[in-house]
């Protein structure tokens, strides 16, 4: 067992695999046939186009085609038409190599038809930065195309635009192609099919996973498959259970393994997470377990701690501390402490600080701390040169955004919040579909291939950790034809094995009744029978651990 305590650290000897997925605009697999359901995912319709989402239009499931397409026919008599989605994001596109891609089929419903139809994608971009498009000071930019009706309803076609080729059709703004994170914001994506002649009285068509590549989006053996992982690509497998605020998180963890009744497939982490203090919320009294920490590597599994800089306290009101209180010395006694029981135990612990610093839920949160990324970077170094400074060399430091920034400013830019790959073991990622107030579904691909791209991109020699991840059940006021909490662990299963393949850890959050992974018996065997029976997410005894550079 002794092996084990080094845990993922021989990702660094794998070779990189290059990410091209950028950014999923949509790829529908949320959506019922509801009109609230396109409204609350910002999909509209305009003129003589009218939408519905057909979740039986394929006739076998690819890991791109999902379940469900966008089904759109003609409707009003007006003369124009279209549909697009609303978006408000900051995305990081680079019109030199940058494609726009989607994949299409028309149909061709009679003799007397036309043999293509012809169509724009427009881009607006917020130039102004106000949210909102003005056509005297925001840009559109436009790219027509044209795509062959068919005669087969499954001949899908793939369009793969370039960035480069799409033109400045507004005469105000500012004529520079700015959407990314520093200047201006992706407003709406539109197809627009100008007037009803470009569009069949009686046709019937289909779009399908809208999204933004590096270069062409890569296909394998069909166009809707993307390629597979490399050979010596592989992901490990963890989770974290807390019933209660002092369970035992090593018998939590046994529990999850059992479910699946696999004896051969051990977990390789165990997540738990420590505040500053249980108590009233003002005394410092929260210290890792040393015992604790060694019980879990005898075992076998490598302990991963979440250090929440707060306090467990009932009274909403409480104050809490943030990054400035910490560079100001006020807790260096206490993370002294924290660096000297770590020190003890007997092989490694990862340490994951500071997580989720691009959302607006913790005391550490940018939003909350003068909204400067410098800050953030600044506490981390500091909290890891107190280990450093007590000669602590068995700990392992995460730093972890999440899969999505909240608000969407230039400021909450997660790359300007890193602090340097001497202060940087692995880089992760949290990833949920349903988390807090979110109601909206979100595939697993969706939600986390913007970050996992820049992380990758940015950091390749920095292995990647998906640090937490869950999905809520489907609602009992969601149609019963929307996709399943199965169906979307079968989706990450497929995401992990190809467009993100670089991940090298996936740690399921499993508290919360509907986060549980067998919170449906349809849920637990989707994860038996997509991850667990899946030689791709490697069992702990077949590792080969190595040490990490740092």
């Amino acid at each position: 067992m002794k092996i084990l305590q080094y845990f993922i650290l021989f990702i660094l000897s794998i070779h990189p695999v290059h990410s091209q997925l950028k950014f999923l605009v949509e790829d529908f697999e949320g959506y019922t046939n509801g009109p609230s359901d396109f409204k609350q995912n910002g999909l509209f319709t305009y003129g003589y186009i009218s939408a519905k989402v057909d979740e039986n239009i394929y006739t076998s499931y690819r890991t791109y085609s999902g379940q469900r397409a966008l089904k759109l026919e003609k409707g009003s008599k007006v003369n124009y038409g279209g549909w697009g989605k609303g978006l408000t994001l900051n995305i990081e596109l680079d019109p030199k190599e940058d494609h726009f891609n989607f994949y299409a089929l028309f149909p061709l419903n009679g003799p007397l038809l036309k043999t293509s139809t012809t169509f724009t994608v427009e881009l607006r971009e917020d130039d102004n930065d106000n949210g909102v498009f003005n056509s005297e000071t925001d840009d559109t930019w436009a790219y027509t195309i044209s795509v062959d009706n068919v005669k087969k309803n499954d001949q899908w076609q793939l369009i793969s635009a370039p960035l480069s080729d799409f033109r400045d059709s507004n005469p105000g703004g500012d004529h520079i192609f700015n959407i990314n994170y520093k200047q201006g914001k992706l407003l709406t994506v539109i197809i627009n099919f100008g007037t009803s002649d470009n569009f069949n009285p009686s046709q019937t068509c289909y779009f399908d996973f809208i999204c933004f590549s590096k270069g062409k989006l890569p296909t394998g053996s069909h166009i809707f498959n993307a390629p597979p992982a490399s050979t010596n690509d592989y992901c490990n497998l963890g989770t974290f259970s807390m019933v209660d605020k002092y369970a035992n998180f090593l018998d939590e963890s046994i529990a999850f393994e059992k479910l699946f009744e696999l004896p051969e497939k051990k977990l390789g982490v165990i997540h738990l997470f420590q505040p500053f203090g249980k108590d009233d919320g003002t005394k410092t009294s929260s210290y890792p377990s040393v015992e604790r920490m060694n019980k879990i590597i005898s075992e076998g599994y490598i302990p991963m701690i979440t250090l929440e800089n707060h306090y467990e306290s009932t009274d909403k009101n409480a104050k809490q501390p943030n990054l400035y209180s910490i560079l100001e010395h006020h807790f260096d006694s206490f993370f002294g402490y924290w660096a000297s029981q770590i020190k003890q135990v007997k092989g490694t612990v990862l340490l994951r600080m500071l997580h989720e610093f691009n959302g607006d839920w913790y005391p550490w949160c940018l939003v909350h701390n003068n909204k400067d990324p410098k800050v953030l970077a600044k506490t981390f170094c500091y909290i890891r040169n107190i280990f450093t400074q007590n000669k602590v060399t068995n700990v392992k430091f995460i730093w972890c955004p999440n899969s999505m920034s909240i608000p969407q400013e230039s400021w909450n830019y997660i790359l300007d919040a890193y602090p340097g790959d001497d202060f940087v073991d692995y880089v992760g990622l949290d990833v949920y579909n349903g988390a807090g107030n979110n109601v909206i579904w979100t595939s697993f691909r969706k939600e986390g291939i913007e970050n996992y791209f820049l992380l990758t991109e940015k950091f390749p020699d920095k292995p990647l950790l998906i640090c937490e991840t869950a999905s809520r059940e489907r609602l009992k006021t969601e149609s019963a034809r929307s996709q399943t909490k199965a169906q979307w662990i079968q989706q990450m299963s497929d995401a992990l094995k190809t467009d993100m393949s670089k991940v090298r850890l996936i740690t399921w959050f499993n508290e919360r009744d509907d986060f549980k992974i067998n919170s449906s018996m349809e849920a637990k065997d989707a994860y038996l029978n997509y991850i667990m029976k899946d030689d791709y997410f490697t069992p702990a005894s077949k590792n080969i651990f190595i040490s990490s550079s740092h």
